[in-house]
Parts: C-alpha cells; sequence; structure tokens
C-alpha cells in the first residue's frame, strides 16, 4: 500500500501497489481513443513496489518509477474519485430513480406521456423519454399508427430490437402460436418476461393495435417499491427470494429454453435491487432446495405476493390503439385483465445493454 497525499489539508489515502499498476495510463499501457489496456496482470512483477515517488504540478500530478523500472503518472483527482468510498457514495445520493406506488406514478403521470411526432423530431424528446424510463420505468408514446410497423418505428427511434423466439416484432391474440398463455384471452398475473432466458430482456414495447370487446386492461407494479417494502417488513424473506434460485422453462416443439435465477438479484458491490425474475407460470420442477427449507420459501413469495397485490401498489389502466407502452422488464411486473371480443397486441423486446447504453448517450446515468 501507498500513501497518497491528497487535498489542501494534506489528507491521506492508502492505495494498492498493484490497483495503481493497473490504472497506469501511460502510452505502452493504456490505448486513450479506444480506451482499452494493453498490457496483461502477468506483465506486472509479482514484487511490484514503487521505487521513487514524486509529487509534480503544485501536487496535482503524481509520478511514480516502479522497481521494473516502468514510469506511471497519475492526476490525484483520478485517484481520489476512483475509490470505493467514493462509488458508494455515488451510488447512495443517486436520485435518477422514483421508486413508485399508485400515488406516486398518478401524481407524476405528465412525466411519462410523448407523442410520436415530438419524439421523431426533437433530441431533447428522445433525452427527456429516457430520463423518465430511467426514472419510473415506463413510458407512452402516443398518436402511434395502430399497426406493427409504426409501432417499430417508434421503437426504433429509441433502441435496437431484440430478436428472441418470437422473432423481431411481434403479434399475439387468442390464437396459440406458441405455447404460452399470452396468446389467449385468460386473466394473466403479474410477471416478469423471458425468466426461462439466461439474459432476459430488458424492456418491453406492447400496443393494443385493435379491440372490439371488453376488459383486457393492463396492471403495473413497481418491483423496486414492493421488494423494499418487503425487505423493511420481513428481512428474512428478502434474503430468501434473494438468494433462492427459481428454475424457469419454456418448451414446445421447436424451443427448449430454461434457466434458474433468484426472484430478486442484489448487486453483491452497491447492495442495490438491479433485477427482479418473476413468472409463476414458467416456473420449472422447484428441485433447488431441500425439502426441510421449502417452506421458509413459499411462505417468503407468498408475502412478496401479497405486497405486489396491494391496490396501493397496483397500477391498472387501458391501453387503447395509438398508444405504446415501453417498460422495464428488469424492474416493473405487469399483467392483463381477461378480455372479450377480438384484441391484438404487437410488440417488441430490447436488450438491456442497448437500453442502458442509449441512457449513457443522453446524460441520462453514468
Amino acid at each position: 500500500m501507498l500513501d497518497i497525499k491528497y487535498g489542501s489539508k494534506g489528507d491521506c489515502l492508502k492505495v494498492d501497489s498493484y490497483w495503481l499498476r493497473d490504472h497506469c495510463r501511460c502510452e505502452k499501457c493504456y490505448n486513450a481513443r479506444t480506451s482499452q489496456r494493453l498490457f496483461s496482470l502477468v506483465d506486472m512483477p509479482k514484487d511490484l513496489k514503487a521505487k521513487d515517488v514524486t509529487y509534480l504540478k503544485n501536487d496535482t500530478l503524481l509520478e511514480i518509477t516502479w522497481n521494473d523500472g516502468h514510469v506511471s503518472k497519475y492526476e490525484i483527482d483520478f485517484i481520489v474519485n476512483s475509490q470505493y468510498e467514493k462509488f458508494q457514495e455515488k451510488i447512495k445520493n443517486d436520485k435518477t430513480i422514483t421508486k413508485w406506488n399508485v400515488a406516486t406514478i398518478l401524481k407524476n403521470k405528465n412525466e411519462l406521456d410523448f407523442k410520436l411526432g415530438e419524439l421523431c423530431t426533437s433530441d431533447k424528446t428522445v433525452k427527456n423519454l429516457m430520463s423518465s424510463l430511467i426514472r419510473y420505468g415506463l413510458v407512452f408514446i402516443h398518436d402511434v399508427p395502430p399497426n406493427t410497423t409504426m409501432t417499430e418505428m417508434a421503437v426504433r427511434r429509441l433502441f435496437p430490437v431484440m430478436k428472441t423466439l418470437y422473432g423481431e416484432m411481434f403479434t399475439f391474440a387468442d390464437v396459440y402460436l406458441h405455447d404460452d398463455i399470452t396468446y389467449s384471452n385468460d386473466y394473466i398475473g403479474p410477471h416478469t418476461d423471458n425468466t426461462y432466458f439466461c439474459d432476459a430482456a430488458g424492456l418491453q414495447a406492447l400496443h393494443c393495435v385493435v379491440h372490439d370487446g371488453t376488459g383486457g386492461e393492463n396492471f403495473f407494479i413497481d418491483g423496486l417499491y414492493v421488494a423494499e417494502e418487503l425487505r423493511r417488513r420481513n428481512p428474512k424473506a428478502f434474503e430468501v427470494l434473494s438468494t433462492v434460485h427459481v428454475p424457469a422453462y419454456f418448451f414446445d416443439k421447436n424451443e427448449r429454453h430454461r434457466f434458474s435465477a433468484p426472484t430478486i438479484r442484489v448487486d453483491p458491490v452497491t447492495k442495490e435491487i438491479v433485477q427482479f425474475r418473476l413468472n409463476l407460470y414458467d416456473r420449472s420442477v422447484f428441485d433447488v432446495v431441500p425439502q426441510t427449507e421449502m417452506a421458509g420459501f413459499y411462505e417468503s413469495m407468498r408475502e412478496f405476493l401479497s405486497i405486489i397485490h396491494d391496490s396501493e401498489n397496483w397500477w391498472q389502466l387501458k391501453l387503447n390503439p395509438g398508444t405504446v407502452v415501453i417498460f422495464d422488464n428488469w424492474r416493473l411486473f405487469h399483467g392483463r385483465c381477461a378480455y372479450t371480443g377480438k384484441r391484438a397486441m404487437t410488440g417488441c423486446f430490447v436488450q438491456r445493454t442497448d437500453f442502458l447504453s442509449k441512457a449513457r448517450c443522453e446524460g441520462v446515468i453514468d
């Protein structure tokens, strides 16, 4: 460990020597154009030590000569701002996400609505939409002609479309094109999609292009809000659902998908919730824990579902032709009421990495 002086008060920061060498930004170690390292960790001496440490430019620049003769230079601010504590502080103070129940989302609904014409002609509208999508987990694009082509155009203004077993753009009605309850007119409870995929879609876009009957209202629940409520009420239940893997599968004549993961995925570094995988329809045989632990899992899941089904958390609305909803499939639970008559929905998925990349390019997140 090296003692690095910084700040006007001469504070001291202990930094690992290997970390410093790993973050050398000289032209031999780092390609500034591509932002990529040019060396392997095995190229560092096992007995790496700083032979000489010099402060330059009024103590804003650090120069280190290593025992193998290599010379590294570092901006002091870069070293200080790249530490674990700064990262944790940034996470703690992040205000980009608003966790919501029905009262909160209705109060802020005006931030969710966008028009296709403005979206297509204004980069500022794109940034505002991305900001709302990150903040609340869903947005609505209005004035979209009710067909697949125009729905796709609206989505592609923002993201590339993800190809899955359903194709790129898909349309579903009460005709079983795949062995999935989606292709019915039955009630579908709150869930996330693609729990049987290794990498579930990050976003889903849906557009009701026709409905000549009754019912069919959609509903959304903010997983971040209800999971925090679970953690507050019953920390043990939260722990169970964030550690016990739940198997999911999708089988039909042409496809065989299977994956297991916790219902609530927590980032091991930030401790923030990063993803939900909840789909009671796609669960496989539950054989991943001993029978002696089953009661604890089911009790935890029942309590979580009871919070999800609380009317204060359950935002129900009618999606009509002309409005595309885009929502975060890693964050929100969604579902549909049973319906009568002819009803067709068109839509698509978006990969998580493409969603977050766009948000970063728009300056919404880092």
